[in-house]
């Protein structure tokens, strides 16, 4: 059988049983595996991107009882065939993923692409041939790679129905996850922030997720603009390198008749701007040259006055086209203008809105946002 036609094969039989699943036999799975799976911070960022390999384990492993499902390389550092090793990044972009997303289970649970492709230290193993549990060294993970092998591990020991119910257990807490961010959504689209008091600088400040940022000036334009023809977007984009290399106009854009005018890059409170944002800029309005404005909105305010930012702004090129349609402002005098409009309730209230948009917020802000809103 081709790999194409397998892979066919494998998504429509585990098609049928995500569609059918509302339980799983919980005595059938080892007790110490339930007790490591439920040690996963579900949910959490960081966590997230390597999922989609435990659940593609524990298919393989009901679906091709024989196979060690933590041989997750074909080949290994050398390029040299592993002996029993299969890809597991192939079969989570052929298979687990497409399932995944068909029932809209990978927001805020697994990556939308590949756990591998967010998991460099796990790839870096390929040189052990085996994702064994009992490694030495370790690369700097968010997630516990040791916990994640010893999943690996646990799954591999399984019988096929054994694997089967925890394939089950696995798309039950993906759907407890989608049920959660579809409430936590629901809250945010209807929490208004009229007199809640709610200090929107403070929760920027103390809060490192770039998302936020983005939401945040997201609302301010939202308000600048709201009586213009210029449709903001942006909001609801996945951050991704394919960004870049398609040149896209900025983390923001302000469009009428779906051609941007405005296109806004947003840095938060860990970035600085340089030449290499300058370049970046002018190769987009280079291929955009509807674009009137290119504005950088930095996070931490002293970003917009460093020795960098001087240095650009008197050179004879920043005076020139298209460099003289950059320009830098701070969150804070942008969060200025835009209260100056229509007061700081109306910011936090739409700032909330696009916290329910956007794809990649983290879902600890987005908690956090709702626990304050509704102290």
């Amino acid at each position: 059988m081709q790999k194409n036609d397998a892979h066919e094969t494998d998504r429509k039989k585990l098609d049928q049983i995500i569609s059918n699943t509302t339980e799983y036999d919980s005595s059938k799975i080892p007790s110490s595996l339930i007790k490591d799976i439920n040690k996963w911070k579900w949910g959490s960022y960081g966590w997230i991107s390597p999922v989609s390999l435990i659940i593609t384990a524990a298919w393989r492993k009901y679906l091709y009882p024989l196979i060690d499902c933590c041989k997750i390389w074909a080949r290994d550092s050398e390029k040299k065939p592993i002996l029993g090793g299969y890809s597991i990044r192939t079969e989570d972009e052929k298979v687990t993923i497409p399932l995944m997303a068909k029932y809209d289970l990978c927001t805020e649970f697994c990556s939308p692409n590949s756990g591998m492709q967010g998991s460099r230290a796990i790839e870096k193993m390929r040189s052990e041939k085996r994702l064994n549990k009992n490694f030495n060294s370790t690369q700097a993970t968010v997630f516990d790679l040791k916990l994640f092998a010893v999943i690996l591990n646990e799954i591999n020991k399984l019988k096929p129905e054994q694997a089967l119910e925890v394939f089950k257990m696995l798309i039950l807490k993906a759907c407890e996850r989608k049920q959660h961010r579809i409430d936590l959504n629901q809250k945010l689209q209807n929490t208004e922030a009229t007199g809640k008091n709610f200090n929107l600088p403070d929760f920027l400040s103390k809060t490192s997720d770039p998302e936020l940022t983005k939401c945040v000036v997201a609302a301010c334009f939202d308000v600048l603009f709201e009586n213009s023809d210029l449709t903001l977007t942006g909001v609801e984009d996945y951050k991704t390198a394919a960004d870049a290399r398609a040149k896209k106009p900025g983390d923001i854009a302000l469009c009428m008749d779906e051609i941007t005018i405005i296109a806004v890059e947003v840095k938060d409170k860990t970035q600085e701007i340089d030449w290499n944002n300058i370049d970046r800029a002018k190769n987009i309005m280079s291929n955009c040259p509807e674009l009137v404005d290119f504005i950088y909105v930095l996070e931490k305010r002293s970003a917009t006055v460093t020795k960098t930012i001087k240095e650009i702004v008197e050179s004879k090129k920043f005076k020139q086209a298209p460099y003289n349609k950059i320009s830098f402002m701070s969150v804070h005098d942008l969060l200025l203008l835009a209260n100056s409009v229509s007061g700081p309730d109306e910011v936090v209230t739409r700032t909330g809105k696009y916290l329910s948009l956007a794809p990649a917020i983290k879902t600890e802000t987005k908690e956090k946002w709702v626990n304050l809103m509704n102290d």
